[in-house]
């Protein structure tokens, strides 16, 4: 038999912790804020909170960068509060 306290406790969160990302206030691509952080977010896990971030309103999509060879890379802007 098990026996339950009359206090109620909360479960344990589970996995990692999350990482608050300071955008730069200047022009940045995906690439530039994944290499400032170094190895604390992937390049995957940027991508979905810029996403995530370009839905809130918080970042705005400035242009796109096509290099000779490769991808085009995506520039944004924090947006300023005024």
């Amino acid at each position: 038999m098990s026996t339950q306290n009359s206090e109620t406790t909360t479960p344990k969160q589970r996995g990692r912790k999350p990482v608050n990302v300071n955008w730069p206030d200047t022009e940045f691509t995906a690439e530039e804020v994944t290499q400032s952080l170094g190895s604390s977010l992937s390049r995957v896990s940027v991508h979905s909170k810029i996403n995530k971030a370009v839905e809130a309103g918080e970042l705005t999509l400035v242009k796109r960068v096509k290099p000779k060879m490769g991808r085009p890379k995506s520039v944004y802007v924090k947006k300023s509060i005024n």
